[in-house]
């Protein structure tokens, strides 16, 4: 039987449209139905466990004028069981910023957005790691992006992407660990379309998401 992914997607400053067109690019490749919601509210957060992957990619606040983040206490609770129970969480760049707010997910997550450039970066990404298989046929490669400088917990779990510019140095790239008996992956980059069409960005993301599904 295919398996089924569940995606949040799109916020203010990240349209789903593009967010959804880079995750049916790949869907073939890791055989997986993705439902695509962009409404917190329209999740049936008691359903999780009919998914193979909850993937991420809307910020905590979906409007920058919000003060209030979307993940209830619930919804964050029902997350936060889904993966400890056997789930998986592939948390893709705009899933990032915000989420220091909800104290549990933030721990299972091992990470957050803190700050990037004004503008877009000439990026080399790069493997670092070859932890869990996720960057075997990796590469390094260069996009243009917004470089994504994190708070992550680097001794609780795998940094196996670095991100590097000439003018800003460098930034972990994406990090895996095992979470109870869940998995979590997170990619810092994916700010455009044409990052998410680059082959080897295509090819991280299957990686991660192979590997979040037990693939």
């Amino acid at each position: 039987m295919k398996k089924k992914a569940l995606a949040l997607i799109g916020d203010f400053y990240h349209g789903a449209d593009y967010i959804r067109a880079g995750f049916e690019a790949i869907a073939g490749e890791i055989d997986a139905d993705i439902e695509f919601i962009t409404v917190p509210d329209s999740v049936e957060w008691n359903r999780l466990d009919d998914y193979s992957v909850f993937i991420l990619a809307k910020t905590a606040n979906e409007n920058p004028e919000d003060s209030d983040i979307w993940m209830t206490e619930e919804y964050e609770r029902k997350i936060v069981e889904y993966v400890v129970n056997g789930g998986s969480i592939f948390v893709l760049h705009s899933g990032l910023p915000g989420y220091q707010k909800a104290k549990d997910y933030r721990h299972m997550v091992k990470g957050h957005f803190l700050h990037h450039p004004e503008e877009h970066q000439l990026i080399t990404v790069k493997p670092v790691s070859d932890h869990y298989g996720l960057t075997e046929g990796i590469s390094s490669f260069e996009i243009v992006d917004e470089q994504y400088f994190v708070d992550c917990d680097v001794k609780d779990t795998h940094v196996f992407l670095e991100a590097e510019s000439e003018q800003f140095g460098k930034c972990v790239g994406g990090w895996a660990h095992e979470y109870g008996k869940g998995r979590v992956c997170c990619l810092t980059p994916g700010h455009t379309l044409e990052v998410l069409s680059k082959p080897m960005m295509q090819k991280v993301m299957i990686n991660g998401l192979k590997w979040c599904m037990g693939q």
